[in-house]
């Protein structure tokens, strides 16, 4: 069952396909599962996270 973790200080978080990836993560690049909150992830949330990023200036020389 997948897996989200959220991290205690900044809000970050993070979507895995299970606890155990989950776990990994936080162990070795996360500063350890102390500092993240793990929640189950119902089905009918979306699998696939979008970016939104904001739309570039385009500046003309004259």
């Amino acid at each position: 069952m997948a897996c989200k973790i959220t991290h205690r200080l900044n809000d970050q978080q993070i979507r895995f396909a299970n606890r155990d990836s989950a776990e990994r993560y936080a162990e070795i690049m996360g500063g350890g599962v102390d500092n993240w909150e793990f929640t189950i992830v119902p089905v009918a949330e979306p699998r696939y996270a979008s970016m939104v990023e904001p739309a570039r200036v385009t500046r003309l020389q004259r």
